[in-house]
């Protein structure tokens, strides 16, 4: 007897799940509970610590240290705790030390902030008298005869202004130009809906990166940007197909909302293996890389998984709420204007002298 019971492909079952309806629109408020308890949760957390706040914004020195020569990991870690002691006596609390370059280019970057309450001229003596213990601790006898510490870069409180006048310009700049390309692209309704889209995934970016206490820094501002330009993507392809959607006769029934669910799940599969596959190849340089390559991947790791989120769930369903205000807007313009041209055209018809005087 020949069994007719087909195995059913993993593909199989990802597609009939998509074909599901999905009421997107209608269980909005479902899908906006996770970044409200995340948006608490880091308000909670700010008001408590704030920021972690990196050199780039509060101001600070860094020093490179030269060995001439190259550096195995067991002497990294052995000079690493050496220099952290230093930096702690020197009651430095903040910092962070990466390894750089090898063979005889092998070096170790180290970055502190100003300890709170020192001046410009405290903080000389202070950053004098690091180096000089380093120089003492880590090459006491000339052992390394191409060992040097560089001169020491300082970041002031100037540059740190800047820094944060220009990023924010730049992302205010980008999110006008979207919104200018989107409503001329497709309509101001999705204009407005990618922008809150966008918003969305900045503040999750935020709020993570206050919760899990990750520094903020220039490497922080160039994920934020990385991830305005980047979820962008997925919201236009939905955007695009809910426009072709509506010009189909045989959606010439559906209501916006049954609109969005369709295009959303037309779309799904695209959304999700882009997204994904961009995850992993972050995940897996953010694993390999060093630390101050994790500092930069972290945040758009998040800003990937809010960027996925925001598109699939929320940006068709503001596109809706927005075309429905409009749409209505439109429709009783448009029926004030015909009972105008309907009165007009009753006067007009209405002659007097056929009227029949008795």
């Amino acid at each position: 007897m020949r069994n007719n019971n087909k195995k059913v492909s993993f593909s199989q079952k990802f597609d009939n799940f998509l074909n599901k309806d999905m009421n997107i629109v209608k269980n909005w408020k479902y899908y906006i509970i996770a970044p409200l308890v995340i948006v608490f949760v880091a308000i909670i957390v700010f008001a408590c610590l704030g920021f972690n706040l990196g050199i780039d914004f509060t101001g600070g020195t860094i020093l490179k240290v030269n060995f001439g020569t190259d550096i195995s990991n067991s002497e990294y870690n052995n000079y690493k705790s050496e220099i952290e002691s230093i930096l702690n006596d020197n009651n430095i609390k903040k910092y962070s030390l990466q390894k750089e370059g090898s063979t005889e280019d092998a070096s170790i970057s180290i970055k502190f902030q100003d300890i709170n309450g020192k001046t410009e001229e405290e903080m000389a003596d202070v950053i004098s008298a690091v180096i000089e213990q380093i120089e003492v601790t880590l090459n006491p006898d000339n052992t390394i005869p191409n060992f040097n510490v560089e001169d020491s870069q300082r970041i002031g409180a100037s540059a740190s202004d800047n820094l944060i006048r220009n990023a924010l310009l730049s992302i205010g700049l980008a999110v006008l130009l979207m919104l200018i390309y989107i409503a001329i692209r497709f309509e101001f309704a999705s204009g407005i809906a990618a922008i809150v889209a966008l918003l969305h995934d900045v503040l999750i970016m935020c709020a993570m990166v206050i919760i899990c206490r990750i520094q903020v820094n220039s490497s922080f501002i160039a994920a934020l940007i990385t991830i305005i330009g980047y979820s962008i993507n997925n919201t236009i392809v939905i955007f695009d197909r809910i426009r072709e959607n509506l010009r189909k006769d045989e959606y010439s029934k559906t209501t916006n909302a049954q609109m969005v669910d369709i295009s959303v799940r037309q779309t799904l599969t695209r959304t999700i293996y882009t997204s994904l596959t961009t995850i992993l190849s972050v995940a897996l340089l953010a694993i390999i890389g060093v630390s101050s390559i994790r500092e930069f991947l972290f945040p758009i790791i998040i800003g990937l998984f809010a960027g996925t989120y925001s598109s699939i769930f929320l940006s068709g369903t503001i596109w809706s709420f927005i075309y429905n205000r409009s749409k209505d807007k439109r429709l009783q313009k448009r029926l004030k204007e015909d009972k105008k041209k309907k009165e007009t055209t009753s006067v007009k018809t209405e002659n007097p002298e056929d009227k029949i005087v008795v």
